[in-house]
Parts: structure tokens; C-alpha cells; sequence
């Protein structure tokens, strides 16, 4: 969850030279392309397990979508908001799946809904309550939140039990990142890219994106999927506390409280997950959960 949080702030950086959707297309191509190069050097296989059509609807939805909606916001909006807003997908998951899946929502997790939208609400209108100020950047980030989440729900039969999740979700990086390739090839605008800037990429893909992922899966083989998606609660607020000592950005009243009660009702809704596939879905994968007898 740490590596998460903290790489909003090198990603802040990033942008500040890249354009943010090639600067995301670097980031997920690379942790793609390292993720399936450690697969391919400890032996194991590197399908998916998965039809194709389904890690390109996974690497549209939750790569492109996704990533390129953060980094516009973290170009626009800063760090810490993109953070929040980011990071708000469980609470969407939870609703679809609910909705198309037949998940089976407990009464904590409803609560956490209701508290975590409400926080949603106060982070994009960060300026005033009320009138409420939202702006197109702010929504743009909640749409790549959105998209992943339906990228989650329309996937999970396809995947539950099947896939390979470290397989999937190097794939997924890898097609998202060459799909935000291809549109940013057309209007890549003035990049400034040195050394600075490939330290940021390397620094982000694997401290942001390569390494917590496969934390997050060692994890999943000690702990019930619940217990270890519960901590995503964090990775907003370690966001918000790194952006605000590193890149001056100090959050309004509004987003504190916003930042509150988005995490809290993250941590409401993740902790008592009606299904593990659903609870186990990582930040980079929206790969299903390994076999029960690899989480005892």
C-alpha cells in the first residue's frame, strides 16, 4: 500500500516534463514488461490463462482508461487530489458487482458506500462545499475509477479461478500501456526526457507498480483476501501525506474531510468483502484470487 501511496509524488514529478498520458504509458509498459520478464526467469508460464479478448478489455478498462484518467489528473488537479479520487474503485466495485454480479453487500459495507461517496462528493468540490465546484479534470479522475471498476465487474466471470494473476496483470499493464502509446503518438506535445526523467519512469513502474503488486500477491497466499484488501484505505491517505511535505500541496478543510471519509468507507466496504475474487482485485490486476489452498 506504501509503494502505491508514495508513487503519486514521482508521477507529479513525471508530468512535469511528459505529457501525463505518456508519461503513463511509460510507467504501465515498463512495470508490464518487467513483471513478465521475472515470470519468464523464475520458470513459470507466461499466458494468462485467459482468452486475449479479455486482457485487452482488462488492459483497455484498467490501464488505459484508468492510468490515463490519473496522471491527467495529477497534471491538472495535483497529487494529493488524484490520490482520493483514484483510488475510490472499491466503492464502485462493491455497487456493480452487487448490481450485475449478485454480490451479497452487508450492512457495513452499505454504510461504508454511503460514507465513501460522500467523501468522493466533498473531494471534488475540494474548494467549497457549497455551491458544489467540481471540475472537468476532478471528474475525469472519478470516470478512470469508474471505468476500472466496470472493467472488474464485466471480467470477474471470465476470471474467477482461471486466470493467473501475476500473468494477467503483467499482460494488462503491457496492452494498457502500449494502447496509451498509440493515442499518444498522434499529439505526444513538448516532452523534456533525460536521465531525471527515465529515473522517475523506472522509480515509479517498479516501486509504484511492480513491487507492491507482487507484495500484494504474497500477501494473498497469508491472509484471507479480505484482510489484505482491507489496507487499501491507505494508499489515498499516504498519498495526500507525501504530496503534501514534497510538492507544497496543502489540502483544503473540504479534501481533509473528503480524504476521511472516502478512506474510511474504503476500509468499511474492503473489510467485510462479499466475495474474495471481488476483495482481491490489486491496484494493477483485476486478477482473480489464487486457489483457496494457496491463501491457508
Amino acid at each position: 500500500m506504501a509503494g502505491w501511496g508514495v508513487a503519486y509524488v514521482p508521477s507529479a514529478w513525471l508530468v512535469e516534463d511528459v505529457p501525463p498520458l505518456l508519461a503513463a504509458a511509460l510507467r504501465l509498459s515498463l512495470a508490464g514488461g518487467l513483471l513478465l520478464a521475472v515470470m519468464v526467469l523464475s520458470g513459470r508460464s507466461l499466458h494468462p490463462e485467459v482468452g486475449w479478448g479479455v486482457v485487452a478489455w482488462i488492459g483497455f478498462t484498467q490501464t488505459t482508461l484508468f492510468y490515463g484518467a490519473t496522471f491527467w489528473g495529477l497534471d491538472r488537479e495535483g497529487a494529493g487530489l488524484a490520490a482520493v479520487l483514484a483510488n475510490t474503485d472499491p466503492l464502485f466495485v462493491a455497487v456493480l458487482s452487487s448490481w450485475l454480479l449478485g454480490e451479497v453487500l452487508r450492512g457495513g459495507q452499505w454504510l461504508g458506500l454511503v460514507i465513501g461517496f460522500l467523501g468522493t462528493a466533498l473531494a471534488v468540490s475540494h474548494q467549497q462545499v457549497w455551491p458544489p465546484t467540481a471540475s472537468i479534470d476532478s471528474l475525469i479522475v472519478v470516470g478512470g475509477a469508474l471505468a476500472w471498476s466496470i472493467g472488474t465487474v464485466v471480467a470477474a466471470r471470465q476470471v474467477r479461478g482461471v486466470g493467473d494473476p501475476l500473468g494477467l496483470a503483467g499482460w494488462q499493464m503491457l496492452v494498457g500501456g502500449v494502447m496509451l502509446g498509440g493515442v499518444v503518438a498522434f499529439d505526444p506535445g513538448p516532452v523534456t526526457f533525460g536521465a531525471p526523467q527515465m529515473g522517475l519512469v523506472v522509480l515509479v513502474a517498479v516501486v509504484g507498480s511492480a513491487v507492491p503488486l507482487a507484495l500484494f500477491y504474497r500477501a494473498l497466499t497469508m491472509a484471507p483476501a479480505s484482510t489484505v484488501s482491507a489496507w487499501f484505505f491507505l494508499v489515498p491517505v499516504i498519498g495526500v501525506a507525501t504530496a503534501w511535505p514534497l510538492l507544497d500541496e496543502r489540502p483544503t478543510p473540504t479534501l481533509g474531510v473528503g480524504l476521511a471519509l472516502v478512506s474510511g468507507g474504503l476500509w468499511l466496504v474492503m473489510r467485510d468483502s462479499a466475495g474474495d475474487e471481488i476483495a482481491s482485485i490489486g491496484r494493477d490486476s483485476m486478477a482473480a484470487t489464487p486457489p483457496d489452498s494457496t491463501r491457508q
